[in-house]
């Protein structure tokens, strides 16, 4: 799938070569990933068979991306997309990036017969703050998110 915006802005899936442009956009966001383990879990997402990554490119840099993963659950009776990261360059942010980003992956959800799109955001992300996923038809839910983090070691058993 590729959507081309009238500025000339390409969304297309994600490549091996996307990993090092992707990574000022992840500090963007407020991650610094271990150097080490970046490179490797870049190409593990971007090859897994339940997880989809697209890029907005404008020729050959990147100036926004979307990682999504799918999965069936059991509650739903089929499958649910969550979108786990999205950041669009913040100069390039309000032309339409992440609208199309967005879009591309609500389209893919759908042709993997989705019952249902999800994201997690802070309520401090601006994003959020100026109602873009609500504009997009996403509605806040009661839920709550629980972490375990750092996981503990293994225990050992006698």
């Amino acid at each position: 799938m590729v959507m081309s915006l009238p500025s000339g802005v390409m969304v297309r899936r994600a490549r091996p070569g996307d990993a090092a442009p992707m990574l000022s956009l992840i500090h963007q966001l407020g991650y610094t990933p271990d150097a080490h383990g970046y490179d490797e879990t870049f190409a593990q997402v971007v090859r897994h068979p339940e997880a989809a990554v697209f890029v907005a490119a404008e020729g050959p840099r990147v100036i926004g991306y979307l990682a999504l993963s799918h999965r069936p659950q059991i509650r739903l009776g089929g499958r649910c997309a969550s979108i786990d990261e999205m950041v669009v360059d913040q100069s390039r942010r309000g032309d339409g990036i992440g609208t199309a980003l967005l879009e591309a992956a609500i389209e893919y959800s759908r042709g993997l017969g989705c019952r249902r799109v999800e994201l997690h955001t802070r309520r401090s992300r601006e994003s959020f703050q100026r109602g873009f996923y609500a504009s997009h038809g996403f509605r806040e839910v009661d839920s709550a998110v629980m972490r375990l983090e750092p996981l503990p070691p293994p225990t050992r058993k006698p």
